[in-house]
C-alpha cells in the first residue's frame, strides 16, 4: 500500500466509525478516538508480514572451530604498530597467490618462471611473502595482485 492509500483508509474508517458512534449518542471526542483506533486495527490486520527466509533453510552442522574464529585469528596476527603480518595471514595469502599463479601456468618454485611472476605480482614480492618479517604492505600488494590475476565479472 502506498502512503496515500493508508491515510485514505484511516480517514474513511475514522469518519464512518465516528458517524456510527455519534449515531448511538457517544461523546464526539470518544467517537473520533475509538474510530481512529478501529481504523488502525483494520489496517494493521491487512498488513502482510513476510515469512522468515530462514524457515526452510537446511540445517548446516557447524564445526567446533568456525570460520569466524579463523578470520579473527588472522586479524589478530596483523600488527598495526610494527606493520608486520603474522605467519597465519602470510601463509593464507601465499596459498591463494600460488593457486592463482598456477592457473596461469606459473610455478613459484620454478626458477624459470620467476621473471614472469615478478612481472605479474611485483619484483621480490613472493620472496617477501615467503620470508620472515612479512609486512602488511606486502600483504596488501599481494591481495591486489590476487585480484588482478583473477578479476571478477564486475571488473572486466
Amino acid at each position: 500500500m502506498t502512503r496515500g492509500r493508508i491515510i485514505a483508509a484511516i480517514v474513511i474508517t475514522s469518519v464512518l466509525g465516528a458517524i456510527l458512534l455519534l449515531g448511538i449518542r457517544v461523546e464526539p471526542a470518544f467517537a473520533i478516538s475509538w474510530s481512529v483506533i478501529a481504523g488502525l486495527l483494520v489496517l494493521s490486520a491487512h498488513l502482510a508480514i513476510p515469512e522468515d527466509a530462514r524457515a526452510d533453510a537446511p540445517d548446516v552442522p557447524v564445526r567446533k572451530e568456525s570460520r569466524g574464529t579463523e578470520i579473527s585469528r588472522m586479524a589478530w596476527s596483523l600488527n598495526p604498530r610494527t606493520g608486520e603480518a603474522g605467519e597465519l595471514v602470510a601463509k593464507r595469502v601465499r596459498a591463494i597467490l600460488r593457486h592463482r599463479l598456477l592457473r596461469r601456468g606459473l610455478d613459484v618454485d620454478s626458477p624459470a618462471d620467476r621473471p614472469r611472476i615478478d612481472a605479474l605480482i611485483g619484483a621480490g614480492l613472493w620472496e617477501r611473502l615467503a620470508g620472515a618479517g612479512t609486512k602488511t604492505s606486502d600483504i596488501e600488494r599481494a591481495l591486489v595482485s590476487i585480484d588482478a590475476l583473477s578479476p571478477t565479472k564486475e571488473t572486466q
